[in-house]
């Protein structure tokens, strides 16, 4: 198996030195950056090879692909096609398997440098190298903490956005021959989310940027951006991740390209809740917990309106004259455990989740329209999000005062 390295290293913009810590480093980062975790190649090897035991994508195939149309890769695929550049570069490596949500659905990597052991996942992937210890690191997209199992390493997700599962394992088990091709080949099941819709993930810098569904998401550390993105799909996406449209048009005409769940665009600001999100629900989800949450911000007057709903008129506070009130007309979904906000034809909602056992404060706002402009406006999408990330913060306060005797 020969890939061609120097090419490889052009296309990831990463100059050749010696193995070492600070190159292996790059080289990951750049490979998150430069190469999408993407289902779409997954999809169409899945059509066109008819034979189990030929449906890997080997990364001579891996690279050849992409180089010639952007492709990148899921986990497996990734993970093998970067062990075998940093073989070509001289780095010492060991393939592992792991746990994301079952035994042996994952894979990674351990690579040698000097008197340093490493985890590095880009099968995940993780965003940052991760010494194979017990270790703390933060990243933009939030903290990670790396501690010993009787099987491995189980890497925590701390803060950030949360979006599926929070922690993964690697196991420190060598791997017989030709166990990982075989834990490989089983990921072709016909049940396999894998395979069964087009998504695209990338990490570059201090965000993450992930299409799946029909919308495009891209989270930082607190908040989360969702864009509508209108059919004909393709060319925004090879503008996003740098998948040429026409590859990524074979896996849609396969597996689907469903609409996005609503054509206006969201932003949504995170916080992990002090308390349970039943608390933090019940906190704010009557006229007197909902005005308590404006104290000090506005006056507020409510009436009901019907079962589960009041109306709301707030008067900002401060300021030279009396400003002209605010009316909203606002819903309590207890199953959903969501307050529901209507001010002068702008949706919002304040809603405490669960996911994972960690309960979570969200705030969501709802845009006219798919907003394509916000992909562009980091400093709009930024103020959208600090406005959100204030009344989060209220929030807390009034769970606070709320936990005082």
């Amino acid at each position: 198996m020969t890939i061609p390295v120097d090419e490889i290293l052009e296309d990831l913009e990463v100059s050749r030195a010696d193995p070492g810590p600070g190159f292996l480093e790059r080289l990951f980062l750049r490979f998150n950056e430069r190469v999408p975790f993407e289902t779409a190649s997954k999809i169409r090897r899945h059509a066109q090879v008819a034979n189990p035991v030929d449906k890997p994508r080997l990364p001579e195939i891996f690279w050849r692909e992409r180089l010639e149309s952007g492709a990148g890769g899921t986990c497996f695929a990734r993970v093998a096609a970067f062990d075998a550049l940093l073989r070509g570069l001289g780095f010492v490596t060991r393939l592992a398997l792991g746990r994301v949500r079952s035994d042996f659905d994952h894979a990674a990597l351990f690579v040698f440098t000097a008197d340093t052991e490493w985890l590095c996942d880009a099968g995940f992937p993780l965003p940052a190298l991760l010494p194979a210890r017990l270790a703390r690191v933060e990243t933009p997209l939030g903290g990670l903490e790396v501690t010993r199992t009787a099987r491995g390493l189980r890497v925590d997700f701390d803060g950030g956005v949360p979006d599926g599962p929070r922690h993964l394992e690697v196991f420190d088990a060598p791997l017989a021959e030709g166990e990982f091709e075989a834990r490989w080949r089983e990921t072709f099941r016909a049940d396999s989310k894998f395979l069964s819709e087009v998504v695209l993930h990338r990490i570059l810098a201090n965000r993450r940027t992930v299409f799946a569904r029909g919308s495009l998401r891209i989270d930082d550390l607190h908040s989360r951006l969702r864009i509508p993105l209108e059919s004909p799909r393709s060319g925004a996406l090879e503008a996003a991740f740098g998948v040429e449209a026409s590859f990524l048009d074979e896996a849609f005409a396969l597996a689907g390209d469903p609409d996005p769940e609503s054509g206006n665009a969201s932003v949504e600001a995170f916080l992990e809740s002090p308390v349970p999100s039943e608390s933090a629900f019940s906190a704010i989800a009557t006229p007197e917990g909902y005005t308590a949450l404006h104290a000090g911000f506005a006056r507020v007057t409510t009436a009901s309106v019907g079962p589960g709903a009041f109306s709301v008129r707030l008067v900002p506070e401060g300021g030279g004259g009396e400003p002209p009130p605010l009316e909203e007309t606002v819903r309590i979904d207890d199953a959903a455990k969501t307050v529901a906000v209507s001010r002068e034809g702008r949706d919002s909602s304040w809603i405490a989740e669960e996911r994972e056992g960690v309960p979570w404060l969200v705030r969501r706002t709802i845009l006219e329209g798919p907003r394509l402009d916000l992909l562009r406006n980091d400093s709009l999408r930024g103020r959208l999000a600090g406005i959100l990330a204030l009344d989060l913060l209220a929030w807390t306060r009034r769970l606070a005062a709320g936990s005082r005797p």
